[in-house]
């Protein structure tokens, strides 16, 4: 795998059903980690798979890679959780 130095530019550019939701030009990146983290916070929410380049514009590398992001999850309170379950579970005890 490819190196990263704090120094180098990285242009990522993220493609959903064929349209580019992400285009950035990331520097002080030390790792592919860290290129993910900014590239996950700065993606649309509930985009689902999205396919990376990234090109290290410094060193002068290509990679390719797909991202999956999930739904956020919703939190429901004990109270609500109970009155919105109107259908029997198979893990009810009778």
């Amino acid at each position: 795998m490819a190196s990263i130095n704090r120094t180098d530019l990285i242009q990522v550019t993220g493609r959903h059903g064929g349209s580019t939701v992400i285009a950035l030009t990331i520097s002080g990146a030390s790792s592919i980690g860290d290129v993910f983290r900014q590239v996950r916070s700065s993606a649309p929410e509930g985009c689902g798979i999205i396919a990376l380049s990234l090109r290290n514009r410094t060193q002068g590398w290509t990679q390719q890679h797909n991202l999956v992001f999930r739904k956020p999850r919703v939190t429901v309170g004990r109270a609500e959780a109970a009155g919105a379950r109107s259908l029997p579970s198979l893990f009810d005890q009778a």
